[in-house]
């Protein structure tokens, strides 16, 4: 094994998708990945290209964005290191069906669609991960479009904040959501405006769901669940 596919093999083990493969399965999918890099506010893909990779984020931070005839943006989701992007649109053979951009300067490892095809093929447990992964994210996608349209702009906020923190480590009553995103990008998650996203984080840190991190950073409470509508996850009723 390559000292290039060696590096590969051990920064694809620290992904959740790919961490239970065996080396030699790792080494297949390494072998033909490539180191991508994209500075800041950089598309990396744009809705309609075509899938022929999959990225894994290595180093900074990107988004998957809708774009509008007027350039205004929904924020889908936002990547951070360790984690893949672009990969439902390998399973179908369709075009990208949203753009990635960095918000951060960024590194990403490139995988070729027949490596992952053929991993997907020889692995039927990964091909089951694979599809979990992708329902996954299309989940995430129809809660945010009906927090959109049913939820006032306060549990827009409240929702948001708490769907971004899930991916962290809860223990106990409290989170840290580092970074969190500025007030535009929440607003472009939330289709609310800058201001009322200014007014609900006030109200929210009024309620102790939220407090004010070192940098930027927030700490999520278990009290921000009265306006999720759904439990904390890291609270065990004592019986």
């Amino acid at each position: 094994m390559s000292g290039h596919t060696d590096v590969f093999v051990g920064l694809l083990r620290q992904v959740h998708l790919f961490s239970e493969l065996s080396d030699a399965e790792l080494e297949q999918i390494a072998e033909t990945a490539v180191t991508l890099r994209r500075a800041r506010n950089q598309i990396i893909f744009d809705e309609g290209d075509s899938a022929d990779f999959l990225l894994v984020l290595m180093k900074g931070r990107a988004k998957v964005v809708l774009v509008g005839d007027g350039a205004e943006e929904i924020i889908l989701n936002f990547v951070e290191p360790f984690h893949i992007v672009g990969e439902i649109a390998l399973l179908d053979r369709s075009t990208r069906s949203a753009r990635l951009v960095a918000v951060e300067d960024s590194q990403f490892i490139k995988l070729s669609v027949t490596s992952f095809d053929a991993l997907r093929n020889s692995n039927q447990v990964f091909a089951a991960k694979v599809i979990a992964n992708v329902t996954g994210t299309l989940r995430e996608s129809n809660d945010q479009l009906r927090v959109i349209c049913t939820y006032r702009s306060l549990g827009k906020v409240a929702w948001c904040l708490d769907r971004l923190v899930r991916r962290k480590t809860i223990n106990g009553s409290s989170a840290t959501l580092d970074p969190c995103p500025k007030h535009h990008e929440l607003a472009q998650m939330t289709g609310c405006s800058r201001e009322t996203v200014s007014r609900a984080l006030k109200t929210l840190k009024q309620k102790n769901c939220v407090t004010p991190g070192p940098g930027d950073a927030i700490q999520v409470h278990a009290a921000i669940a009265r306006y999720t509508k759904r439990p904390w996850p890291g609270l065990v009723r004592n019986r």
